[in-house]
């Protein structure tokens, strides 16, 4: 809860991306990206079927939950234009991203910069890759630091810093996230028709920026992507009631059981443009 009373978020806590093919993705994210494979869910009719989404799950970054998607739409290996749908940020355990540059090239993950940003900025460098299904990963430093031990033997991974999102209303969508969520008003990252906001709790930072229309990533993909954040349980119910685009089925029809979560309190839901956001209790580890 920030100073003034208010329900806020304990932390970003995982993201699901989007994927054609699980094997391709999985040898990026467990070998470049250092993730380990936790569980694999739906791997039964249903999910062979697509009636709800294959996803791998593992712990990327020291965040348990990190997840590929397996989507029945052809995803594009080429984002349409930078920052293209939701980008994950990820902190580095480095005082510059030169190594990171090297591990990049020798193993030839597409990628742009260094992008440098100057103080007050809470990121100090970024660089911004792609993986093998054009998803747009921001690897950086940031100013201030957390002490955590980093996972990953490529590229020294201690968290998740920030994610950024589309929006198509700067001012709606930085009203509706810092209202619903809890989130604060602070330091900036430079950049055209955005603005930041911080999770007061631990410092990482929601990246809005505006776009004519949010990308198709993003908006297409509703089998399992989404952007996850958690809650004390004291401070779930007033912030769920204030997520008001709630979602309860995975496909059209309400006679279906859905897939859903075993433990704990969650649900899905979206903001006002479209992307999909699942929020629940902190788990019992954190």
């Amino acid at each position: 809860m920030t100073a003034n009373k208010t329900p806020t978020i304990d932390r970003i806590d995982h993201g699901v991306v989007p994927s054609n093919d699980l094997g391709r993705a999985h040898r990026f994210y467990s070998t470049f990206m250092g993730g380990g494979l936790d569980h694999l869910t739906n791997l039964n009719l249903r999910g062979l079927n697509r009636e709800v989404p294959q996803i791998l799950f593992y712990t990327l970054a020291n965040h348990k939950g990190w997840g590929l998607a397996l989507q029945d739409f052809p995803i594009a290996p080429e984002p349409a234009r930078p920052l293209d749908g939701v980008v994950y940020g990820f902190e580095v355990a480095a005082d510059s991203l030169a190594a990171v540059v090297r591990a990049a090239e020798e193993r030839k993950v597409k990628f742009h910069g260094p992008v440098n940003y100057a103080e007050p900025s809470p990121i100090k460098e970024s660089l911004f890759v792609l993986d093998p299904d054009g998803n747009t990963l921001e690897l950086s430093v940031r100013r201030d630091p957390v002490g955590d031990k980093p996972q990953g033997k490529v590229v020294p991974l201690t968290r998740i810093s920030h994610v950024r999102v589309e929006v198509t209303d700067l001012e709606q969508g930085k009203s509706w996230y810092r209202d619903t969520f809890g989130l604060s008003e602070g330091k900036e990252v430079p950049g055209e028709e955005q603005v930041t906001l911080t999770v007061p709790n631990t410092g990482q930072l929601v990246i809005l920026h505006r776009v004519d229309r949010v990308a198709e990533r993003s908006t297409r993909a509703v089998k399992g992507p989404h952007i996850d954040f958690r809650i004390a349980p004291e401070l779930y119910p007033p912030i769920l009631e204030k997520f008001n685009r709630k979602e309860y089925y995975w496909g059209p029809d309400p006679t279906k059981i859905p897939w859903h979560e075993q433990g704990g309190h969650t649900v899905y839901g979206y903001d006002p443009f479209g992307n999909r956001i699942q929020i629940g209790h902190r788990f019992a580890h954190q």
